[in-house]
């Protein structure tokens, strides 16, 4: 495994469509910290975390882990404290209505803010 130009000093944020056993993240995480990052997050769209992943992300050296809902996931956040997820629900439902509707899906990237 390689890092592509200088993380040192800098916040490194691991992207994914989703975390199912976080092995590889945590060793991702690992070499960055190992190059400098001073800090690193795992931001995903579905957190599966399956088998040990919690325990592994909680004892790694990886910040914190932001994950949508479209996953349940309490048990997985009572087992690991930097685990964190975000509430998709109502830009997904806007999306079915808009669909529905034959309205324009581009007013969801152009509109909404960070607060919504």
């Amino acid at each position: 495994m390689n890092v592509v130009g200088e993380v040192g000093g800098r916040l490194a944020i691991i992207v994914d469509d989703m975390i199912d056993d976080a092995e590889s993240f945590v060793a991702v995480a690992a070499l960055l910290k190992e190059k400098g990052a001073y800090k690193v997050y795992v931001m995903a769209t579905h957190g599966l975390m399956s088998m040990e992943a919690p325990r592994l992300i909680e004892n790694s050296v990886i910040d914190e882990v932001i994950v949508t809902n479209t996953v349940p996931n309490d048990l997985q956040l009572s087992q690991c404290t930097k685990i964190k997820t975000v509430d998709i629900s109502v830009l997904l439902a806007e999306a079915i209505r808009r669909i529905h509707n034959n309205e324009s899906m581009s007013y969801l990237f152009k509109n909404i803010s960070c607060e919504d």
